[in-house]
């Protein structure tokens, strides 16, 4: 079975071995280990992040027998003989299916979940969709496309978006005023 990768959610980038066993060092995109859905005995998609990458454009499935979380996050993958056969994949992408994150607690989200959702007005009125998210170290960053095609990046904090709804699907946003 063959996946798209927008299909599927973006977790980490891998460039570097580590050791001579084949075990690969992760970069997470969420910084904060303790939120990380990956996990041992997992199964993940590997996409080619550059051409020297032998892995298909396509991309592969591939299956996490160890992940340790420590000052860089370090990886076995079923498979992987050792480090030269690593470093003919390298470098590449990490992508998970939706369907493999674990539940959320109640009035919890994922913000993966919140890509696409309209963005209103406190009054209704449609404002843009939220076309992404970021994290400055900070805190979170929404990057909303207005109607009238710009794009603004705001933090995810209440005094920008006070609601989330999920099951109707729309984000309140207080838009900013802006001076000159």
């Amino acid at each position: 079975m063959t996946k798209s990768k927008d299909q599927l959610i973006k977790m980490a980038f891998a460039a570097h071995p580590h050791g001579i066993k084949g075990e690969v060092e992760f970069r997470l995109l969420n910084p904060n280990q303790d939120e990380s859905v990956l996990d041992d005995d997992m199964d993940v998609w590997l996409f080619p992040a550059a051409p020297k990458s032998k892995i298909p454009e396509q991309g592969q499935q591939w299956h996490i027998v160890k992940l340790r979380f420590g000052n860089k996050v370090i990886c076995q993958l079923d498979g992987i003989r050792d480090r030269t056969h690593l470093e003919t994949l390298l470098p590449f992408e990490i992508f998970l299916d939706r369907e493999s994150f674990p539940d959320v607690d109640d009035g919890e989200v994922y913000l993966v979940d919140l890509i696409d959702m309209m963005v209103v007005a406190p009054s209704g009125e449609e404002l843009g969709k939220l076309e992404s998210f970021s994290d400055n170290g900070m805190q979170y960053l929404f990057e909303v496309r207005l109607v009238n095609g710009e794009l603004i990046t705001l933090p995810y904090v209440d005094a920008f978006f006070p609601n989330v709804d999920v099951e109707n699907k729309k984000i309140t946003m207080i838009m900013p005023e802006f001076t000159e």
